[in-house]
């Protein structure tokens, strides 16, 4: 099991040239094309498109506001518009080379592999001596672990004088896929030579020794690199891998938790961490990994084939049936799974049917021996595609919802006022007061309130704050109301307040966390970050585990910071507190399109729909129904 190639994932090469800030400063400002690369430069994405698109919209066909508004693009993670973009680009300007490099780059993305190689091609027949271009094609040819032609372009980018860091990369980690450890290593001492102050090419290195079995020197790289980067998920994750050699199990744990705590999407450590809890009886635990990995990349056989043998152990014959049947499904000549569905029906005595899975296996195995070298290598990209633990970050259902044709409902906000179209109502339970006060839920699909209603709701808690400056409910119910009218430093100090009289208040923290927020969607220099926003979510959970609209809001900041897992469980803990939350069926519905979970996420589209979402049904029709 190769698992460490999903953390070695080749970098994005890009060659673009921006002018200076200050020689922008000198262009007339009427000169939308160059204002636009000024955006660009600055990394204001947005602004940038639309000055290429009114040059592209009102001056004569030019090649360069296509490009760089593929640039732009590419940078607000709309691929499938980059490449058109890029496209367009190619025929206005048939013998730039940068353009065949950056759509082969990007069809990359779209594991259009195809594409970018008649990419490179073209780049090629233009001028056969770019090292850029051998470059990018190695950089392809390591995606594909094709590791074999990846080293020869790079060698042969190093003839024609190519001596950037990441040619020396792509070579030492493609020689690692083809085992050549002390190959590896000499492209990693390389690089240590002219940068010794880059944490990733140590832990490379300490890649290369942990397969040498030479553990204590990886641990040193390791413990090296985390000294330069402490954050480095890459290295504790080697090094989990070096602790677990070694039987330090529990040390491999912590590094595996670490792992998660800055890439809460790794599936590689979800996996790892699984395989270890099975070592140590753990079995409770390693099943929820793998269901994470599952829900990760569902087309993973090693998780489903990993599960079926716990469910096996644990006498839970059905379920791990299913699975090893969902692992031939897949992939129907792995034999180990033949194997195993043979003991499970022999368990149920089928012993008719365990015979012949048996000689299934016999039959696939003499067929392997006698295939051709050809084959073999066409079997290995089957097996690597369905025992891949590179997540699902680049699908076409990825690019219908960044391009906003279904989009997330957005998180509630308590308020004092609604309009008569939106009622839905929660009850707060005060502890200090011993009382009920009601709540009205929105979103920002239904915030039409007047400004004259709430001023002469502000004016009315003004009054009642005067005669009882004690309540702490009171000051709640008045930041709501500032926080409705954006007068946020105000709202801030009421809410403040109110939590200081009245710290068990779990509506004054979820009202807190709504106006952070908007504050940070709202106001450029907000200092607040979306990680203090969940914490107040967190403290209102903590002091009413049972309040579904944190689970639900607190779910979809963490699906913003693309933690899908903890989106996952925090839209079905807001499903199991309100079995009818049909917004919750939708986003998390939408999260699992993205992870390419179609069979689970067609279920929740069909829930959301039964509960009055008839968008839910429309998506069925596209996703579901193939």
């Amino acid at each position: 099991m190769n698992s460490f190639f999903a953390l070695l994932k080749p970098l994005f090469l890009l060659t673009l040239f921006i002018y200076s800030s200050s020689y922008f400063a000198q262009i007339k400002k009427e000169n939308k094309l160059l204002i636009g690369r000024l955006a660009l430069s600055e990394h204001e994405y947005k602004s940038a498109i639309e000055k290429f698109n009114y040059v592209i919209k009102n001056e004569p066909p030019n090649y360069e506001p296509y490009y760089y508004r593929g640039i732009a693009k590419l940078e607000l993670g709309d691929i499938v518009g980059a490449e058109l973009d890029f496209t367009e680009a190619i025929k206005l300007k048939p013998r730039n080379i940068n353009g065949y490099i950056v759509r082969a780059s990007t069809r990359d993305r779209l594991l259009n592999y195809k594409g970018a190689f008649e990419d490179f091609e073209s780049a090629l027949a233009i001028d056969s001596t770019n090292s850029d271009i051998y470059l990018n094609r190695a950089i392809t040819y390591n995606y594909i672990q094709d590791y074999t032609n990846a080293i020869r372009d790079c060698e042969k980018a190093l003839r024609y004088h190519n001596k950037k860091e990441l040619v020396y990369v792509i070579r030492g980690m493609s020689e690692l896929g083809l085992k050549n450890y002390y190959k590896a290593i000499n492209d990693f001492n390389i690089i240590i030579k002219s940068n010794p102050r880059k944490a990733n090419t140590y832990v490379r290195r300490a890649t290369s020794y942990y397969y040498l079995s030479h553990y204590d020197s990886a641990l040193t790289d390791i413990n090296h690199a985390l000294r330069l980067d402490d954050k480095s998920s890459y290295a504790y994750f080697q090094r989990a891998m070096v602790y677990n050699k070694i039987e330090h199990k529990d040390d491999a744990l912590k590094d595996l938790n670490k792992v998660l705590e800055f890439s809460p999407n790794s599936t590689s450590a979800y996996y790892n961490r699984a395989l270890i809890y099975s070592d140590k009886q753990e079995y409770k635990k390693a099943l929820a990994d793998y269901d994470k990995v599952i829900l990760l990349s569902s087309k993973n056989i090693l998780a489903y084939y990993n599960r079926a043998i716990i469910y096996q152990q644990l006498k839970k014959i059905k379920l791990a049936r299913k699975d090893v049947e969902k692992v031939i499904g897949i992939y129907p000549d792995f034999v180990d799974a033949y194997k195993l569905r043979s003991s499970l029906k022999q368990q149920v005595g089928d012993y008719k049917g365990a015979q012949q899975d048996k000689q299934t296996a016999e039959i696939i195995n003499d067929t392997k021996l006698n295939i051709t070298d050809s084959l073999k290598r066409h079997e290995e990209l089957n097996i690597a595609k369905v025992t891949s633990f590179s997540g699902n970050s680049n699908n076409k259902n990825i690019e219908q919802i960044s391009s906003n044709e279904i989009k997330l409902v957005s998180p509630y906000y308590i308020s004092l006022l609604a309009s008569t179209k939106h009622k839905r109502i929660v009850d707060s339970w005060n502890k200090k007061n011993k009382s009920f006060s009601a709540y009205f839920l929105l979103n920002a699909d239904n915030n039409e309130i007047s400004e004259i209603l709430k001023k002469e709701k502000l004016d009315g808690l003004n009054e009642k704050i005067l005669l009882d400056y004690r309540n702490g409910e009171l000051y709640l119910k008045r930041a709501i109301v500032h926080a409705s009218m954006g007068i946020y430093d105000k709202a801030i100090l009421d809410f403040n307040k109110s939590l200081h009289l009245d710290a068990d208040n779990y509506m004054a923290y979820f009202g807190k966390a709504n106006m952070l927020y908007e504050t940070i969607n709202r106001v450029e220099s907000s200092t607040y970050t979306i990680e203090m926003v969940i914490k107040d979510y967190d403290k209102c959970i903590e002091l009413n585990p049972n309040f579904a609209y944190a689970y639900f809001n607190r779910a979809y900041l963490k699906f913003q910071n693309e933690n899908y897992i903890g989106a996952i469980e925090d839209y079905s803990e807001a499903i199991k507190q309100s079995p009818s939350f049909a917004e919750a069926y939708l986003n998390r519905a939408l999260i699992l399109l993205i992870l390419e979970n179609n069979e689970q996420a067609c279920k929740d589209l069909g829930k959301a729909g039964e509960l009055g979402i008839t968008k839910g049904y429309s998506l069925i029709s596209k996703y579901c129904n193939k």
